[in-house]
């Protein structure tokens, strides 16, 4: 009888340690779950940084080449203030 009861209470510990570390597992891919998600977000992020970042270098060397432009001194900087 004594052995039953103990194989028992054994029983209910192991059963209550799997539905505890099954509860852990859900929570734990959820997590990575979300930071794949941040993970993309911050890729596609970056990527649209460097396109940006590549078109602005573009866009200067086309104002330097072909029109002619050119970042203005101080001297010929005025400043209007209304």
């Amino acid at each position: 009888m004594k052995l039953n009861l103990i194989l028992f209470f054994v029983l209910i510990i192991c059963a209550l340690t799997t539905v505890n570390f099954t509860h852990l597992t859900r929570n734990s891919f959820a997590e990575l779950d979300k930071e794949s998600k941040k993970t993309l977000d911050l890729k596609d992020q970056q990527t649209m940084l460097r396109i940006e970042e590549s078109s602005e270098s573009r866009i200067e060397k086309t104002a330097k080449q072909k029109l002619d432009m050119y970042i203005p001194s101080r001297k010929e900087k005025k400043v209007i203030i209304r």
